[in-house]
């Protein structure tokens, strides 16, 4: 519980900020007008925060002082609507939208009370452009700056880090034929599932994706680099992304307009889950403990054939078979089983995983393969053949296969041979 807590920091100190007790109200005088000082404050029937909320008032909305309440709240008359607020939420000076903008811009001031300021200066002049494009630009100043201290935080008390590794796509710009970029490659792995607009900016390897889908706004954080490590097939297309903070919420209208501006909005893809490797739209996502088993195992396993003498061996004549184990941004976890039936043929097939647990001898994944049929997966690992694991696919009695794990296995590597193999 407590690492789901540190991974929403993020999201929850961005709303903090749109919804703290600012610290730059006066103290209200008991005589003459009050002016909402706060974006849109609850007026409650009783000095408490969970007090039933009797109406709701704008920014810079003139109110009669009624009288003072203890814990610095006070009551107050906003046309017929009279109840409590805090006293910080009102104030002698009625706010103005050229002001905030000046605060939302001085480099002095703390981020969090910049994008307060930006906030309030939306809401009270929500066609202002200049207001609109600061409150965006603040959202995001204080995302990557709590994704800092979230990182820090992470590095000096350790724990499980949720780092996926994402597959490059290959564009074929003939006659060049090259990779996307890191970038290129988050952006299409984030917008996999359905949304309605997407906005995400980059800095310094780091990236923060405010994406608004189901009435809420869904921010995921965190970092992304290369991968570096050399194996019997080309890694080169892989990098790697580590997710700091996830999390979703509700916003407010004036922070969704701020956040539509410049965002890519969904186009229709007739095709998007066609291809049998692509994610089903109904896939399940792995719960943080079920992900943590997975992500610990190796995830390339490479299928071993064996020579009359008993000697296995791997055989990657024809290409290399196997399974790889693969996990989206979303926590979908899929194993692609590579099968290869003869030279330049082959018969990928894709199970999806919906959960995994730990057994006395491995693991056991109960699966959804294609047509929605639920199969479970029992891999026995470690066993005593060094970095060997036997895999047994069932229902259907299907005869065990003997994989070994990748970059750590000592056999020996045939590419003149293209069988099947047992």
């Amino acid at each position: 519980m407590k690492q789901m807590t540190r991974r929403l920091s993020l999201w929850s100190a961005c709303l903090l900020a749109l919804g703290s007790t600012p610290a730059w109200a006066q103290q209200p005088p008991s005589t003459g007008p009050l002016f909402i000082q706060g974006s849109e404050v609850n007026l409650r029937d009783k000095p408490a925060t969970t007090a039933k909320v009797v109406g709701k008032v704008a920014i810079a909305t003139a109110c009669q002082h009624v009288k003072d309440a203890p814990r610095q709240w006070v009551r107050i008359k906003c046309g017929d609507v009279e109840g409590f607020t805090l006293k910080s939420l009102v104030g002698a000076q009625q706010p103005t939208a050229e002001a905030l903008l000046a605060q939302a811009q001085d480099t002095t001031l703390d981020l969090r009370v910049r994008l307060d300021a930006a906030t309030r200066a939306a809401t009270l002049a929500p066609d202002n452009e200049q207001a609109l494009k600061l409150l965006s630009e603040r959202f995001f100043d204080v995302s990557f700056d709590q994704l800092a201290k979230d990182r820090e935080t992470r590095r000096r008390k350790g724990g499980y880090r949720e780092t996926i590794k994402v597959l490059r796509k290959v564009l074929f710009d003939l006659p060049v034929v090259k990779r996307e970029t890191g970038q290129a490659g988050i952006v299409r792995e984030l917008e996999k599932i359905e949304f309605d607009w997407h906005r995400i900016e980059f800095r310094d390897g780091a990236f923060v994706s405010a994406m608004y889908r189901g009435e809420a706004l869904v921010v995921h954080a965190g970092y992304f680099g290369s991968l570096h490590w050399t194996e019997i097939d080309d890694a080169d297309e892989d990098f790697l992304v580590s997710i700091v903070s996830r999390g979703s919420s509700q916003v407010s209208e004036v922070l969704k307009r701020a956040l539509r501006q410049g965002a890519r909005e969904a186009t229709p893809d007739a095709g998007k889950y066609s291809e049998v490797h692509q994610e089903s739209p109904d896939m399940p996502a792995l719960s943080l403990e079920a992900l943590q088993l997975y992500q610990s195992l190796p995830d390339r396993w490479y299928q071993l054939s064996q020579r009359p003498s008993g000697k296995r061996f791997l055989n990657v004549g024809c290409g290399l078979k196997g399974a790889e184990l693969r996990v989206d941004l979303y926590r979908r976890a899929s194993i692609w089983w590579h099968k290869v039936m003869g030279p330049g043929e082959s018969n990928d097939e894709v199970w999806r995983v919906v959960d995994i647990s730990k057994t006395a001898t491995g693991f056991q994944f109960q699966l959804r393969v294609l047509g929605g049929f639920q199969k479970t997966l029992t891999l026995t690992w470690p066993t005593a053949e060094a970095n060997v694991a036997v895999w047994e696919l069932n229902p259907h009695g299907t005869p065990a296969s003997y994989l070994a794990a990748n970059r750590k296995h000592r056999f020996e590597v045939d590419d003149t041979s293209c069988s099947e193999g047992p």
